[in-house]
């Protein structure tokens, strides 16, 4: 079972596999939910592959870096049982479309900067884990 800290406004803030010594800020709320903490990490995964290699991110806050310069940046989203996922990249909201749960997000890496990609819809998907990816285009 995934526990699930919910926000004022109905988004999720984390998620995590035991509610015990939780502490809740004014306005949130603690709820269970049936899927297991692995299933509901999985809702929603993001990934970079570069050079072959592909990049997961298991952490909140997480950097995949790449030279300017160097192509398009490929995001692999896996979304199960989904047929579009929208998600927010710095702010603009785009809709990907999935086949079987799976698509991908092409970013330009021809101008330095940072793309914070993660869910649009805070209440179904929780904007940490996998589910958040940020990709820094250096100089």
């Amino acid at each position: 079972m995934a526990y699930l800290i919910r926000t004022a406004s109905g988004e999720i803030k984390t998620y995590m596999e035991s509610s015990v010594g939780n502490v809740l800020e004014p306005g949130e709320t603690l709820e269970e939910n049936a899927l297991s903490f692995t299933d509901f990490s999985r809702l929603l995964r993001l990934s970079v592959d570069i050079g072959g290699v592909v990049a997961k991110h298991p952490v909140k806050g997480e950097l995949v870096q790449v030279a300017a310069g160097s192509g398009s940046v490929v995001v692999d989203v896996d979304c199960p049982g989904e047929v579009k996922v929208t998600l927010n990249i710095n702010g603009l909201e785009e809709s990907i479309a999935l086949v079987d749960g799976k698509g991908t997000l092409s970013l330009s890496s021809e101008v330095p900067g940072t793309f914070v990609i993660a869910p649009a819809d805070r209440t179904k998907y929780c904007a940490a884990g996998e589910a958040l990816c940020i990709v820094e285009v250096l100089e």
